[in-house]
């Protein structure tokens, strides 16, 4: 996030079903505040379809996205 220019765009992922979306967007509100910046989301996204996402299986939702404007 230091890295960026304000207003900056920054792409980050993860692919792990053990870091739910709650947790991962925690992860990126944390990094900002210690990066001194706000992040403002721009979108989110998943996996395609091909690959559905479950209810009753939390490991299905495995591919988290957060498309982010970076603010100072």
């Amino acid at each position: 996030m230091r890295l960026l220019r304000p207003g900056g765009i920054l792409i980050t992922c993860s692919c792990s079903h053990h870091v739910s979306e709650g947790l991962f967007a925690e992860m990126l509100a944390d990094a900002a505040k210690d990066a001194g910046c706000w992040a403002r989301v721009l979108e989110r996204r998943f996996q395609s379809a091909d690959h559905p996402i479950l209810l009753t299986v939390p490991e299905t939702l495995y591919l988290k996205c957060f498309i982010l404007e970076i603010r100072y």
